[in-house]
């Protein structure tokens, strides 16, 4: 890889890490390039060298993030994945707390900033596709009891609650462990989560 490549890279991870800090800090619509820049120990010139303005940055940075986790979603469903779960199988479901562990201060600060929940909007979108890719393989749906589309919803709205929850509380369970759980609540229900059937 030549120097400028290297340099390219380190300029960009500078910046990421400095919008990292400062969107948690600040909140994204407060951060302007300077902040930025200062954070990054770049001058505005560099940074307008990989990035039109910050919406650009924005878009990059979650598109980054985003990929990640399409990734791990459409890998498994490639895979023809045919594990019992409606939502995501407990294997699935651990490697994409991982990643969300690995990138869990950029996805605070996202879904904390006043533009969260757009970011939110985009994860639950990349979710609700593996969902209904994946349950055509196992569902039969003239035996469903509810349509699909408000299956699927819940399953999802539950699911990203779960993430937040977890990302909020400081990730005190493994993503093993919340696999467990995630199963636990997507297969056999919160009633049953809550001692009150067998």
């Amino acid at each position: 890889m030549e120097k400028q490549d290297l340099r390219k890279i380190k300029t960009r991870r500078a910046i990421d890490a400095a919008f990292t800090k400062l969107i948690a800090d600040k909140g994204f619509e407060a951060v302007t390039i300077k902040d930025i820049a200062e954070e990054a120990l770049i001058n505005r010139g560099t940074f307008y060298m990989h990035y039109a303005d910050k919406d650009d940055l924005l878009d990059s940075y979650e598109s980054a993030l985003l990929e990640g986790l399409y990734e791990i979603l459409s890998r498994s469903i490639e895979a023809g994945n045919q594990t019992l779960s409606i939502g995501m199988p407990r294997r699935i479901a651990a490697e994409t707390f991982n990643y969300i562990d690995e990138n869990a201060d950029k996805i605070i600060a996202l879904f904390n900033s006043q533009g969260g929940s757009r970011f939110e909007y985009k994860v639950r979108a990349h979710m609700l596709d593996y969902y209904r890719i994946h349950s055509r393989k196992l569902i039969d749906e003239n035996r469903l009891r509810v349509g699909i589309d408000h299956l699927l919803s819940y399953i999802t709205g539950a699911h990203m609650g779960l993430i937040r929850n977890w990302l909020g509380n400081g990730r005190r369970e493994t993503s093993e462990e919340l696999a467990e759980i995630l199963e636990t609540l997507t297969v056999n229900g919160p009633f049953y989560a809550a001692g009150l059937i067998d």
